[in-house]
């Protein structure tokens, strides 16, 4: 029993030395942080710190910006994809706003002060200087064309089309891309509005559908190598092959459609039969058994014209046939 108690009263001498010695230090280190040399550390300027440690992400700029902290819902800021700002913010390397719009220290201690931000949407930085912005991170995929592009000769920055800080941006949706193509190509929007038309007012298709808007190696930067190619996409049952060609439709759509719309269907560039008989010669042709009247070829054309004949009355497979007696198109 007498040992039980010797060796309670030890251990609780031991705790009370330990506890004694601690308090001691702690008190040494406090009255260290009472000196003079302490206190200037702590109140060092703001310039003495790391830039690093300065960064606070977006919330000294939405107390200001107040409108773009819808950034936060863009696929720029999102926390779990180390690539982007918002990311890049939390792991203190590159603060979020900062990411885009450089150093903003003097921004915030002088917002008057002008020139400081790379990237200012629309006027302030030069196009070339925003748009180099932008390809530090998206310089590949479909954009891998754009130097040189018919955008990029024409000095469009990306935020002229683009909103990046809107939670969603209109050019990247199908029913509203068409609208911010249109602010530019305003001939196109005159045709859209023709009586044939793609669907694009719907929503059904958009300028992207048919158009790389970051450039490619093609002629009006389509999506795929030819013209013929971009329309097979959705026009499969025109592509071929076929017994019988029609050799301009397999050559190149454009001969006879407008892609952008017209006033004859379906989005011819003439009516018929005025756009056949621009290859097709009349002469030889039945004509007075179609319309019946007199023996002169000039008199029957007239009346052909006249009375609205279709080629396509009779030749319907316009694109080409796969039928043994279809060499003239007509089954």
């Amino acid at each position: 029993m007498i040992k039980f108690f010797k060796r309670r009263h030890i251990k609780r001498l031991g705790f009370s030395l330990v506890l004694a010695a601690a308090c001691a230090v702690s008190s040494v280190l406090w009255a260290q942080t009472d000196t003079p040399a302490a206190q200037t550390t702590a109140t060092a300027p703001d310039a003495q710190v790391p830039a690093s440690a300065r960064r606070q992400g977006i919330r000294p700029c939405v107390e200001c910006h107040e409108g773009f902290y819808s950034i936060t819902k863009t696929k720029h800021y999102v926390r779990s994809d180390s690539r982007t700002p918002g990311a890049q913010g939390k792991e203190q390397t590159a603060a979020e706003c900062e990411a885009c719009h450089g150093d903003l220290t003097a921004h915030q201690n002088s917002p008057r002060t002008k020139g400081l931000v790379p990237i200012t949407y629309g006027k302030k930085a030069p196009i070339g200087q925003q748009n180099e912005t932008c390809m530090n991170c998206h310089e590949n995929g479909s954009r891998i064309h754009w130097p040189g592009s018919a955008h990029d000769r024409s000095k469009v920055s990306c935020a002229g089309c683009h909103r990046m800080h809107a939670s969603q941006d209109p050019v990247m949706v199908t029913e509203t891309q068409a609208s911010v193509c249109f602010d530019c190509h305003k001939d196109r929007r005159a045709e859209m509005h023709r009586t044939s038309t793609h669907p694009t007012k719907t929503g059904f298709i958009a300028c992207s559908s048919c158009h790389a808007s970051h450039g490619s190696n093609t002629r009006a930067s389509l999506q795929k190598a030819s013209v013929n190619l971009t329309c097979f996409q959705c026009h499969a049952d025109k592509r071929g092959p076929f017994l019988w060609e029609h050799r301009p439709s397999q050559d190149d759509c454009t001969h006879c459609h407008s892609a952008h719309g017209t006033n004859s269907p379906p989005m011819l560039k003439v009516r018929e039969p005025y756009l056949c008989q621009q290859c097709h010669s009349t002469s030889g042709h039945s004509n007075t058994a179609m319309t019946g009247i007199g023996t002169n070829p000039a008199d029957n054309t007239i009346a052909l014209r006249m009375l609205g004949r279709s080629c396509t009355n009779c030749h319907m497979k316009v694109h080409g046939s796969n039928h043994p007696s279809g060499a003239r198109l007509q089954r």
